[in-house]
This record gives C-alpha cells, structure tokens and sequence, in this order.
C-alpha cells in the first residue's frame, strides 16, 4: 500500500530523439574524367549534334554552377556545397577524387540501395573492400550506405560494424565522418554497449567541439547506463538551458535525478514546468506524484493528483487506484484524518479493478462503527475479488447493519 522509497525511471526507457542519418552523399557528377576520356565524349559530339548541344548546355550550367559558388549564391545540393556541420572540427578533411571504374562501383551500390536490396549492398561493398583499392573517401562512403542500410535492415551490430570502419578509413568530409561517428555512438548505446558508446561520443564531443542539444543530450542518457545518473542529469540541465520548452529533456533530467536520489532536485523541474502549463500526459503528472510522495510531502502530492485528474490527463485505471490509497493510507495511519481517509479509499474503489481498496475502506468503516456501509464495501471487495476474502466475510458476518 506505500510506495517503495523510491521509483526510478530506467535510463533505458529514457527517450531522445536521434534520427540515422546517411551524411556525405556520392555524386556521380564528382567523378573527374581523364584527358582521354574526354577527348572521346568530344569525338563522338562532332558526330551528335544534339549530343554536342547537351554537353555544351550541361558545361554552361556547370560554369554557372561555380560561379554562383564563388559569388556566394545558392548551389545545388552535394557533399562539397553544404556549409560545415561542425565549423569548430579540429579534424583536416581529406579530399579525393573518384576515377570512373570506382564512379560506376558506387553508382551500382546506390542503385542497390534505393531499392532496398541490402544484402546486395552488403556483398559489393564486401567485395570492393576486398579489392585492394586506396581510395579512402570511397570506402568511407560505401561502409557508410551499407551501414544505414544495415539499420534500415534492422541489425544493429552490423550497422554499428560499418559505421566503425567508415570512421576507420578517414576518407569522408567532416560532416560524413562524424555524422557517421555520431551515429556509430547511437548504435552501441542501443546495442547496450554503453562504455564504448561513451569513449566513441567523446571522442566525436572533442574533436569537433559541437555544443549541440542532442549529442549531450545522447551522452546524457549513456552516463545513466552506466549508473552516472548524477553526471546525466547536469548535462540535460544544460540543454535545458537552450531548450527550456523541450518536455522529452525535461522528463529526461527528471528521471536521471530521481535515479540519482535527487528528488527536490527533480521535484523542482516538474513543478516549474505544472506552473507554466508544460504536464499534459498523465505519465507528467504521476512522475511529480511520485516524486512528492517520497519526499513525504502529501498536500502537494494530492494537490497533482487531483488536478492531473481533473484535466483529464490522468484517466481511470488500477493505478489510479493505487495512488489515491497511498494517500488514504497517509490521513488515516499518520495523520488520523479519518473522513478524508475514508474519502480516498472510495474514489480507490470507484476506479480499482479489484477489490483491495473496497476491503481496506471497510476495515475503516468498520473502525468507525459504520457497520452497514463496511458491509457493503465488503461486499463489492468480494465481488471484484481479494487476496483475503476471508477479512471481508468476517466484517459481513459482524451483527448490525444491513
């Protein structure tokens, strides 16, 4: 009938919004052609005239294309024309070209890809691993496709696999390379390797420098895996700070400090956020509930209960029930508050699914001398049903009453 002394959300259960995301995207117009190559493409032109006029289109569009690049105007979007996603990177990014054999490699891959067929992905990219080939952003970028691909398919091991050697072969730009160490993170903290997701994050929060709310905040939810709840919850303090109407990191803060035995700390968040309206779900209100509860501070527990009821955030249910007997259990044991009591373990009863909280008010009523009124809350025990039905046979069988 009380709670246990304290009611910890598991950091598994934490949820932070981190979308897989591919990062560097190959290109076939990337590809640079040789002399040779070229001196063909013009030699079949001369015998094409609307080839000729393609090509020289596409050459037009293409100096436009640098143009605009050098004037500062918008350009289509590639690996090489999207700004910085981590401007302050200590990291030098490598810059290699791709011949047209390698073009047509990844081209396939890509192909394969965009139509779901992974294990095709996962063979060539195999097998072009196995060439020998040196071209570093190559590898990079195909471990990369088969490890989303790998992710789309569902096995997170090998998704964290290809990740890993993506990260390994040093050959994407800085924003592949740490999207793709950052979601490397991702993998083996829901594979459950928490230790070296946090050595992988680390690694990707120096080197890049990045402030940014969802990595601290992945880092955040690690260190409550690894029973640092403490460590956790200042860091989603801090994206609190730049996100104070972001409910998922609040919840998440609060969780961490109750886990770390913190509950004015976690009492604290959730009441500042009842004040400004942020609790909508009845999980919110319950987990504030909680928190009240074993900081024995029972007028304002109920105070949530109730309004958390009222608005319709929290609806009927067994656990309801549970939460409206905890407080009956406070007036009538520790502050002898015998109607309100009684008033608690009605509203229990009205909600429960089974019968103890009907059988705990007749024993109340029948402390009072109430004998017809503990006889039919006896009687509505024995019909949803008790673990002690003989306790309510016995208050029926009590002389008086009706």
């Amino acid at each position: 009938m009380t709670p246990s002394p304290r009611m910890f959300f598991k950091s598994s259960a934490l949820a932070l919004a981190v979308a897989l995301m591919l990062g560097t995207g190959f290109s076939g117009s990337a590809v640079a052609q040789s002399q040779d190559e070229e001196r063909e493409d013009r030699s079949r032109d001369m015998d094409n005239p609307v080839t000729a006029k393609l090509r020289a289109a596409k050459e037009r569009r293409e100096r436009a294309r640098q143009q605009a690049g050098e004037s500062g105007g918008k350009q289509e979007s590639s690996a090489s024309a999207t700004a910085p996603l981590y401007p302050l990177a200590t990291r030098v990014a490598p810059s290699q070209k791709v011949n047209a054999k390698e073009s047509k490699t990844a081209n396939e891959v890509q192909a394969d890809y965009n139509a779901n067929k992974y294990d095709s992905v996962f063979s060539k990219v195999d097998a072009f691993a196995a060439s020998g080939s040196t071209n570093a952003y190559l590898q990079a970028y195909l471990y990369q496709l088969a490890a989303v691909a790998a992710n789309n398919a569902g096995d997170q091991q090998k998704s964290a696999d290809y990740f890993r050697k993506a990260i390994d072969a040093n050959g994407l730009d800085n924003n592949g390379h740490y999207q793709a160490m950052y979601n490397l993170a991702i993998q083996l903290n829901q594979l459950d390797q928490s230790a070296e997701a946090l050595t992988v994050l680390d690694r990707f929060l120096s080197e890049t420098r990045t402030d940014k709310p969802d990595p601290i905040g992945l880092k955040a939810i690690i260190l409550g895996n690894l029973d640092r709840p403490a460590e956790g919850a200042a860091l989603f303090e801090k994206v609190l700070a730049a996100k104070p109407d972001d409910r998922p990191t609040l919840m998440n803060a609060v969780a961490l400090y109750q886990q770390a035995g913190n509950f004015d700390k976690a009492n604290g968040l959730l009441e500042n956020a009842r004040k400004q309206g942020m609790l909508t779900e009845g999980s919110e209100y319950r987990t504030l509930f909680v928190g009240y509860i074993n900081a024995e501070k029972y007028a304002q527990a109920r105070e949530v209960l109730e309004e958390g009821v009222n608005k319709g955030a929290i609806k009927p249910s067994q656990q309801l029930a549970n939460d409206y007997s905890i407080l009956a259990q406070h007036y009538y044991i520790d502050q002898n508050k015998i109607p309100e009591a009684i008033d608690f373990y009605t509203r229990a009863m009205k909600v429960s699914t089974d019968g103890e909280a009907a059988l705990n008010l007749a024993r109340v009523l029948r402390n009072e001398s109430r004998i017809g009124e503990a006889k039919a809350a006896a009687k509505e025990a024995l019909a949803k049903g008790v673990k002690k039905p003989k306790d309510a046979n016995a208050i029926l069988a009590l002389p008086g009453g009706k």
